[in-house]
């Protein structure tokens, strides 16, 4: 979710009004797992958010943001 602000795939206003994102990063909770699920079928830059996490779990850990 990072690589997706840093890249502004998923708007920073959008991220803030999440609690999973502090001072400009997003934070590895319950709450962002949530949001991820719910997401996962969201297009996100081409692919869903479930194929995004696919690909990263993949290459880890040596993924790193293609954007």
């Amino acid at each position: 979710m990072q690589c997706f602000v840093d890249h502004n795939v998923l708007a920073r206003s959008e991220a803030e009004s999440h609690s999973w994102f502090k001072n400009g990063k997003v934070q590895q909770t319950a709450a962002l797992v949530d949001w991820a699920s719910s997401h996962a079928e969201t297009n996100f830059s081409g692919k869903t958010l479930q194929v995004w996490e696919d690909e990263a779990t993949a290459g880890w850990p040596g993924w790193r943001c293609p954007l």
